[in-house]
């Protein structure tokens, strides 16, 4: 762990240099005494690239603030994503998840983007995430901005099915010093420390040090152990200043590690026909430090620039890969007369990838380019009644050429308290490296030597390949929405949505046979899907509230015939839950005791067994999970916490990972944990 803690002490450093003054202080959080009209009305940025009420968002959009993360009981990112409506959140193992929106589940789940402040974390090798590298301090997180339907106007490749954006706190508002520890039985240990200061007149600095320890979780076929076992580390920093003249900048950094364990099934071999179970190691570690400036040019107009620099690496059994990606982003902001906001940017990405190769996977060392641009314009038909926002963005990219992604969006306000919203829309996924040039071996076998019948046997290997004709997969989005707040104390937040696929992935058998079977990646589906989501947030009493969440969806996708059969399609359609439902109470006891309760439930679903690729679906039950957590805060400065999680089972299998990681129960768990402001 050398490498963390020279990071750590530079970071350390940086802020003593400048001349830190700290000032002890806590935090208030600014969502805890907001009625529903405050709610309704705090401000986002992911819908429209500029801040907005959440209440003029002309889009699917759930905002998961701090006071939801802290009273949940959260330990992560995954963790907190599923209290959004109409996210499909499962775990596959102590690091692993499968993250989507509006159906397309999987490991390497691709059609939802990702972000942190901004800055993109999708790999581009498969264009999902590598959630065990996700660590944000989540006393940190100010907002999580859940954006479901398509996100390609502002956002650009792979906000086909939504966007997530983790906005962190700004250094101003982390003042003073925090310290967190805990235990449990599965979340073995948890640490984390904050110090945050001054360091002039017009600027603040924080930094942060966390480490979690996460034990392993159940073999869903034997019981045994699953040994996936996780140990994730993070340290970084946040500065902001604003100079005055309208001027405002921010430069954060992040530097993460995380060693973990996991049982590898199958795992193939040059040397063998028969399949290994490997107990591996995972090493995976980075970098990143981002900078962004603004500065407000009077009258409604302002400039943005930002810019990032991120390095990933990962060292498995499957996959040995670094990434350097350098990302530069300009926008301005304008009124054009009284009732017109205009929007536009540019930017330009270069991704630098290395690979080694294992027998599992190949992939070729890559450098690429993104060019991109945008424009979009908000129009004020009706005098703070009506507006239509008109919008595109154009993307070069060195797989599939030129990308156009518009789109168009109508707000209606008929009366106070009320919103409708509609929209269509046009986004696209661009390939990943490895469905263009990659190479994943899928299983090895052998036959009979029907020419030398005493010989030894013939040994083939099943493998999918790369496509270089490999195209974008497209979306037509349709949705409407309304937002209702009935009473000071009730709302209701719904969206219906029809989503029209094409050329979505699938995998064509070879033309001949062969001893080895090379499957081609192909853009051999299409389809629809369709449904609903509901958000209704009651505050009952003074003492207590209620959030409730509720999805449907219905997939409905066709396999072209001269591609190969259904199965791949109803693999697609069987993975997502058709409904889904959330219910989350606050419950004040004391003035200084308050118990919070969590319940979901998640349709039955099916996916292949990682042992059994070739084998029949295999049915995971339609489960319901519960967690809980009593809170005391004897003061501001000190909270303590008990909590449960998954208390309705011993061990609940979420998800059947496509490729590799055998079928995991993940483990009931208990934990408490003690945080200290000052």
């Amino acid at each position: 762990m050398d490498w963390i803690d020279h990071k750590m002490a530079a970071a350390v450093a940086l802020l003593c240099v400048v001349g830190v003054d700290m000032a002890r202080a806590t935090e208030d959080n600014e969502y805890l005494d907001m009625d529903i009209g405050q709610l309704m009305n705090v401000t986002v940025t992911s819908v429209a690239k500029k801040a907005q009420p959440l209440s003029d968002a002309a889009a699917a959009v759930f905002v998961i603030t701090q006071e939801d993360i802290r009273r949940s009981g959260v330990t992560t990112v995954p963790d907190a994503l599923a209290m959004a409506p109409g996210l499909q959140v499962a775990q596959i193992s102590a690091s692993k998840w499968s993250v989507s929106s509006r159906g397309f589940a999987g490991l390497t789940s691709n059609k939802l983007l990702v972000l942190i402040d901004g800055r993109s974390v999708y790999s581009p090798a498969h264009s999902g995430v590598f959630w065990d590298t996700q660590n944000v301090m989540l006393e940190d997180v100010e907002r999580i901005e859940v954006v479901r339907g398509s996100g390609g106007t502002l956002w650009g490749a792979n906000a086909v099915n939504g966007a997530i954006n983790i906005i962190t706190k700004k250094a101003e508002d982390t003042q003073g010093a925090l310290v967190r520890a805990g235990v449990g039985s599965q979340h073995t240990s948890s640490s984390a420390a904050r110090y945050g200061g001054k360091i002039s007149d017009v600027a603040y600095g924080r930094v942060y040090l966390t480490y979690d320890d996460h034990a392993s979780n159940t073999l869903h076929q034997t019981g045994g152990d699953a040994d996936d076992s996780s140990q994730p580390m993070q340290t970084g920093f946040r500065m902001d200043g604003k100079p005055g003249n309208g001027q405002e900048w921010t430069l954060q950094g992040d530097v993460y590690e995380n060693n973990g364990d996991q049982l590898v099934f199958p795992y193939w071999t040059a040397e063998s026909v028969v399949p290994a179970a490997l107990f591996d190691e995972i090493d995976a570690k980075g970098a990143n430090l981002l900078g962004r400036w603004r500065q407000e040019l009077g009258d409604g107009k302002a400039v943005t620039f930002k810019a990032y620099y991120d390095n990933a690496q990962r060292d498995e059994a499957i996959y040995k890969l670094q990434f350097d990606t350098l990302d530069l982003d300009l926008q301005y902001e304008t009124k054009l007369g009284q009732r017109q906001n205009l929007t536009m940017g540019t930017g330009y990405r270069s991704v630098q990838g290395s690979f080694d190769r294992t027998f599992q996977i190949s992939l070729p060392d890559r450098s690429d380019s993104l060019y991109s641009a945008f424009l979009q314009d908000e129009i004020n038909i009706l005098a703070d009644r009506l507006w239509l926002t008109l919008g595109s963005k154009y993307e070069h990219n060195d797989y599939t050429g030129s990308e156009w992604q518009p789109s168009a969006k109508l707000l209606w306000k008929p009366a106070d308290r009320h919103s409708l919203w509609a929209s269509a829309a046009r986004a696209v996924r661009t390939p990943a490296i490895v469905e263009q040039y990659g190479r994943l071996t899928m299983a090895r076998y052998s036959i009979p030597n029907p020419y030398v019948p005493a010989g030894p046997p013939l040994e083939g290997t099943v493998s999918f390949v790369g496509n270089p004709d490999f195209d974008s997969e497209i979306v037509n989005a349709y949705e409407t929405g309304y937002r209702w707040q009935a009473t000071d104390a009730l709302s209701f937040d719904l969206a219906l949505f029809y989503n029209d696929y094409d050329e979505i992935y699938t995998v064509k058998p070879p033309p001949t046979p062969s001893l080895d079977v090379d499957y081609e990646f192909v853009n051999g589906q299409s389809g629809h899907g369709y449904g609903f989501e509901l958000a209704a947030d009651w505050k009952a009493r003074s003492w207590l509230s209620f959030i409730l969440t509720y999805s449907y969806l219905q997939l409905d996708l066709t396999t072209d015939p001269m591609v190969g059969s259904q199965s791949g399609s109803s693999l697609v359609e069987d993975a997502a839950p058709q409904q889904q439902l959330g219910l989350r109470s606050s419950i004040l006891l004391a003035p200084d005791w308050r118990l919070n309760l969590w319940g979901r439930y998640v349709d039955q679903i099916s996916g292949r067994n990682s042992s059994d690729l070739l084998g029949q679906p295999v049915p995971i039950d339609a489960y319901c999970l519960l967690d809980a957590n009593l809170i005391w805060t004897p003061n501001k400065q000190l909270e303590v916490m008990l909590a449960g999680q998954n208390l309705t089972n011993s061990g609940q299998l979420q998800y059947l990972s496509e490729y590799s990681t055998p079928a995991t129960e993940i483990d009931r768990g208990v934990y408490g944990k003690i945080t200290w402001r000052f």
